[in-house]
């Protein structure tokens, strides 16, 4: 994935029952942390069944502000 900072990579989920989440922040390649405009997970990891980079994705306009789900953010 192509990095906007140090280990963070912005995305697109698409889930198996079609759904489309677009503004996912991936860190270290490994997790999704956030999704902009969600305050908690709005699906589980389960239902993934597609995370990919659409332009957009690789050069994001928004580059802060998150809302991280884990605690250690706070």
């Amino acid at each position: 994935m192509v990095e906007f900072a140090n280990g963070g990579a912005q995305a697109t989920v698409k889930l198996k029952d079609g759904r489309v989440f677009f503004k996912a922040l991936v860190s270290n390649a490994t997790a999704v942390i956030a999704v902009r405009g969600y305050k908690e997970p709005p699906f589980a990891a389960s239902e993934i069944d597609e995370l990919y980079q659409s332009e957009e994705d690789k050069r994001p306009n928004e580059r802060f502000d998150w809302e991280y789900w884990d605690d250690w953010s706070q």
